[in-house]
């Protein structure tokens, strides 16, 4: 396996701490104006957490209706932020789009296996699509890590494959793909896989920023006092 999967941060975005005041002040104001217009909800509050930050993400109240927990997901994500594990990602819009401060608090190493140099001639040798080679070339790495899926459903079919064929076992997968191809059906197939711990949101809504909304707010659950 080559060494080009992409992991690293800019050494000064990881040192920021975190928000200044005025944009922390933005941040609470807007959960305050979603917490009002959602009103009652049978959220959990670690759930809510998490739904919350994908509303104020996409600006979208309708992803309360199709977000879906398996009940030992969040547990899952943050026992394994807090044991150090990696978070795999299938675009570099979710390793771009991640706080580095947040990464820091936990020693996270994000990778995103189609970066790899070689995943165009593993694509071409398997006849399948980059995400695709990527995730099985990498695919002892995906155990006990934490998955994030946001634009490439084969990733995610070809990770619940791994599951289920090869005995592979992420802490959590986080299976968010948007679009109209195998989107849907995914999504479908990953809530149904019940033995695996994991958060996905039905139907076509979904993408990168909602898998970095997700991660964002497990990191903020998991955080060290």
């Amino acid at each position: 396996m080559t060494e080009m999967a992409s992991e690293s941060k800019d050494c000064a975005e990881a040192s920021r701490p975190g928000l200044v005041n005025a944009g922390q002040t933005i941040e609470d104001k807007s959960f305050n104006i979603i917490d009002a217009e959602m009103g009652p909800h049978e959220f959990q509050p670690d759930q809510w957490q998490i739904v919350r930050r994908i509303i104020h993400t996409t600006g979208d109240f309708d992803y309360a209706r199709w977000v879906r927990f398996h009940p030992l997901s969040i547990d899952a994500a943050m026992k394994a932020l807090r044991r150090g594990e990696k978070v795999i990602t299938d675009t570099r819009m979710i390793h771009t789009g991640l706080s580095p401060w947040r990464l820091n608090w936990f020693g996270t190493r994000v990778i995103t296996p189609a970066t790899d140099s070689a995943s165009q001639l593993w694509a071409e040798q398997l006849g399948t699509t980059r995400s695709v080679a990527a995730f099985r070339k990498y695919s002892e790495q995906l155990e006990g890590s934490i998955l994030a899926i946001g634009n490439a459903p084969t990733a995610l079919l070809e990770i619940l494959r791994l599951v289920k064929e090869e005995g592979i076992r992420p802490a959590v997968v986080i299976g968010v793909p948007v679009g109209f191809v195998q989107a849907a059906e995914s999504k479908d197939a990953l809530w149904e896989h019940k033995e695996q711990p994991s958060i996905t949101v039905l139907g076509r809504k979904g993408g990168s920023t909602v898998a970095v909304a997700i991660l964002h707010a497990l990191m903020e659950l998991a955080r060290p006092e």
